[in-house]
């Protein structure tokens, strides 16, 4: 009891301390914009007492400041979007300057020159906002709403658009960066978290259409941001403006142009392409479908946005086992999504926001196919639903208060199609019945707290904040229940011929039951000092604070601070040029599902019956005596004692420069070591040589997480960005890296219990690839078309080969060839091309666009799992590929 108020009470003990250093109470974060610079007249003398007003031309929402002693102003807590500056002085000529974009989570540094008149006059300039942030540490990246709205994307999913920055990877539908395993990003929405902390991926999908712009952050964030060692993604969502506006938007794609799967047309890899009356296209189709309406409740004050959109897919699955009837069945998906967000600015001081979010994802008859028949067909049933409400205040002209609150609930369940009450039934040729740890239901809920705070003094710009989440998981999983049936034959069952029963039932007697809280507080203090107006220093320190059920946390260890120092210097002082870098580190939060999994395995209890009766078990096999249940020693998992949170050590360096208006060229130096990563060592292992002896024969496995995993990262990054004008866009992204680790998951376990076992999982990563380049473009054509595309390459990714039998005698059939390390193979490059060809009908205020989209134009077949095991004939073969060339259809309807 001592020991759990303790921990709350460092956390207060900390953040007491912030304030105390820092005279300010906390500081604004993750979404919004911070404009900053300096009023001079045309000598280079600084104005004191200009005001310098910033107004969101869309929905009229304005803020303004007045310049100190030395010119300078800043103004923090804007939202991204289009805005214009009116700056003002008496005896100076008044300036708008107009056509300003600012972006996501900028800083920017905008100066101003004013011209001195003995007359009112007014001066109004188009201009563009700066490419380069010249007082960021940070490697980040922005995609905007033209972005989103303009280039192909399969599922109307705009994460996929995370790829086209430097320093990303992604293999399978994971995204990852840093050479961290699984699970070690961030990703927020509108400030708060959208992740599910079980395996920290993403909590809830949001419609491409509801996103304004998201941010792409790889390395060398300030404090403010935590729960990653890897990259940050924080997207911001769409607002009404004093317009009413609104889109009708409908996607279709089916399988009547698509080529099919490599594997579908060929024998095998190296077999010949066959003719199309030798195999069959299989059918299949999509359908997305959505509308939103934002505008006006009362202009300047009050807007509102709404977006539902709709998703159906149908495919189909054959029963291929040779103990029933070979049939093609269908199974389907569909997914509802609404969101709703107002937005109310009370005052300049006072800014209100509301969302909320929907989805309701549903799964029919999937899980069956080959040899598992159409009974172990299962449903997925999922609902979600996010409420977030934020209020960002001006309590004086030099600070600013910013709190959010958000409540998250999701539950999902898995059942049977046919029945949960089933037996799961094994025979060598056929699965039937239902899995065994179905059915399954799970929710959780979180809670979150921001509460942050910036305080402006001269040339410091201070923030401090906390941020705090309980979440909880509840719920069942039955496993075992009632029984898993294993048969040796595919003989027919005969109550008269012993042969036919079943050898081994393994079973159950109860479901286990879950009740897991957690919880993750994060807090801050940072300063980002303007040492000169070239030079600017962001340092801060940061403190994580973890507590996971049935896991031993040592939240006073000094490595869950993480100090962070990083600068950025403007060296020829036009506001275009950067040389940035810096070091820190980056906690991630521990995944529950460590502690579930403990939780869950403690409650089993596991039994064998040998020969049982079939189909009733309480029935005895008429042909023995009664053979009693075997209560068998189960496989346990556990935490080790003092567990400290996985991290890494990041250190860049890093160039960028505006060559001509509106592109950027840069360059970046990344080397990150994690350390603490989770891995499970098995303390009660098979002694190797002997197949089946352990230290303690009276115990089975004992799994535990141990934060010993390593990692190491070394990467140049290459990017050309040209920002969308005069009708066209660019950007170029190259990854030149190396990512080495002896883990891939939370769950990573040793291929052999030799004593070198561990040392030998150290190799290149499941991701790494040498060269990735990813290329987009946006380019308006004549007569209302746009043609627009997306390019990504990346080099071949390492396999590892095992042995076809257990080698070392370990009970592990996954033994690696002598000398070499995991990942010790290089299988095949991959290539795609995507492209969009649109064309425009305007009428008035409305706009019909009607589109043509092709993924993988070049067909290229992109293998992906290799066949690993030696001494085979299709040892090194590729076994699988990616999607063929296809194609979407669509049509948006604008007003």
């Amino acid at each position: 009891m001592l020991a759990s108020i303790r921990k709350p009470m460092f956390v207060l003990a900390f953040l007491a301390l912030a304030i105390f250093f820092t005279g300010a109470k906390a500081a604004a974060q993750t979404t919004s914009v911070t404009l900053e610079g300096r009023v001079t007249d045309e000598q280079g003398s600084p104005l004191p007492g200009a005001t310098v007003a910033a107004k969101n031309v869309e929905t009229g929402y304005a803020k303004s400041a007045t310049t100190k002693e030395d010119g300078r102003y800043i103004i923090s807590g804007l939202q991204a979007g289009r805005y214009e500056c009116e700056i003002s002085i008496p005896g100076f000529a008044k300036e708008i300057r107009k056509g300003l974009a600012f972006a996501v989570g900028a800083r920017l540094t905008i100066d101003f020159v004013l011209k001195q008149t003995t007359i009112e006059e007014e001066v109004t300039i188009t201009a563009q906002s700066p490419v380069v942030e010249t007082t960021k540490s940070e490697i980040s990246g922005v995609v905007d709403r033209i972005k989103i709205d303009s280039l192909p994307l399969l599922d109307r999913d705009f994460a996929a658009l995370t790829l086209i920055k430097a320093g990303v990877a992604s293999e399978y539908g994971d995204i990852r960066s840093n050479a961290q395993p699984y699970g070690s990003e961030d990703i927020l929405t509108d400030g708060v978290s959208n992740e599910w902390v079980g395996r920290n991926t993403v909590n809830m999908a949001i419609p491409a259409d509801a996103i304004q712009e998201f941010r792409v952050m790889t390395n060398q964030y300030e404090a403010e941001y935590g729960n990653a060692s890897g990259m940050v993604r924080s997207a911001l969502t769409r607002s009404g403006t004093n317009a009413f506006r609104g889109r009708a938007a409908f996607f279709y794609r089916d399988e009547l142009f698509d080529n099919v799967n490599y594997f579908v047309n060929h024998e095998k890899y190296d077999g010949p392409e066959l003719s199309k009356d030798e195999y069959e296209k299989a059918p299949f189709s999509h359908y997305n479908w959505s509308g939103n309406i934002g505008g006006p409740i009362k202009k300047d004050k009050a807007h509102f946005f709404l977006l539902y959109e709709g998703t159906t897919h149908k495919e189909y699955y054959t029963i291929t086992s040779p103990l029933v009837e070979k049939e093609t069945l269908p199974w389907d998906s569909s997914n509802n999504q609404l969101l709703f967000k107002l937005n109310y600015q009370l005052s300049e001081k006072n800014n209100f926001s509301f969302r909320y979010g929907l989805n309701r994802p549903r799964q029919n008859d999937v899980g069956a196919g080959g040899v598992f028949t159409k009974t172990m067909a299962y449903d997925n049933r999922e609902i979600a639903h996010d409420v977030q409400f934020n209020w960002t205040n001006y309590p004086s002209d030099n600070t600013m208060n910013e709190v959010r609150v958000f409540y998250s609930y999701q539950s999902y369940s898995s059942h049977s199609a046919y029945d949960d009450n089933a037996y799961t039934i094994q025979r060598p040729s056929g699965y039937f019945g239902k899995y065994p740890n179905i059915p399954q239901e799970v929710p959780t809920t979180r809670y979150q707290l921001v509460e942050n705070f910036s305080l402006f003094l001269g040339n410091h710009s201070l923030k401090f904040g906390v941020d705090a989440s309980r979440v909880r998981s509840t719920g069942f999983v039955d496993q075992y229940v009632p029984g898993f049936y294993i048969f040796d034959t595919d003989e027919p069952f005969d109550p008269a011929n012993f042969f036919t029963y079943p050898f081994l039932l393994v079973k159950s007697p109860k479901r286990a039951d879950i009740d897991s809280p957690y919880w993750e507080v994060g807090a801050f203090v940072q300063d980002s000092w303007r040492v000169t107006p070239r030079l600017t220093l962001n340092y801060g320190l940061r403190y994580n604070y973890y507590q996971v059920q049935f896991l031993d946390i040592d939240t006073s260890n000094l490595r869950h601070f993480n100090p962070r120092f990083g600068f950025s210097w403007d060296p020829i002082g036009d506001g275009r040029t950067v040389i940035r870098g810096g070091i820190g580190t980056y906690s991630q939060n521990p995944q529950l599902n460590l502690g579930l999994l403990v939780g869950i395995m403690d409650q089993l209890v596991i039994q064998y019956l040998f020969y049982p009766g079939y189909p009733n078990p309480n029935v005895p096999n008429p042909f023995l005596p009664p053979i009693p249940p075997m209560d068998v020693p189960l496989s346990k998992y556990q935490g080790e004692p003092n567990m400290i949170a996985p991290y890494t050590v990041q250190t860049t360096l890093g160039f960028q420069r505006e060559f001509v208006t509106d592109l950027s060229i840069g360059f970046d130096l990344v080397w990150s070591k994690g350390q603490k990563l989770s891995r499970i060592e098995n303390d009660n292992a098979i002694i190797p040589g002997t197949r089946f002896l352990r230290p303690d024969m009276t115990k089975a496995d004992i799994f535990v997480f141990r934060m010993a995993g390593k990692s190491d990262y070394k990467g140049l990054y290459v990017t050309v960005s040209k920002r969308y004008s005069h009708g066209w866009s660019l950007d170029i992204a190259y990854t030149l890296s190396k990512g080495m680790a002896d883990v891939e998951t939370e769950q990573t376990e040793p291929f052999s219990y030799d004593p070198d076992g561990w040392d030998r999982m150290y190799g290149p990563t499941d991701f790494d690839a040498r060269h990735r380049l990813a290329v987009m473009g946006i380019l308006d054509l004549p007569w209302g078309f746009q043609f627009s595309g997306l390019g990504y390459y990346r080099s071949a990714i390492p396999w590892t080969p095992f042995y076809l039998t257990d080698v070392n005698l370990d009970s592990l059939p996954s033994d690696m060839e002598p000398g070499k390390n995991r990942n010790s193979r290089r299988g095949f490059d991959q290539l795609f091309l995507n492209l969009r060809l649109s064309k425009y009908f305007n009428i008035e205020r409305l706009r019909l666009q009607i589109f043509a989209e092709v993924y993988n134009l070049s067909n290229k077949a992109n293998f992906g799992s290799v066949f690993d095991r030696i001494d085979t004939p299709d040892f090194g073969k590729p076994t699988t590929a990616g999607d063929p060339r296809r194609f979407q259809l669509g049509a948006r309807f604008d007003f």
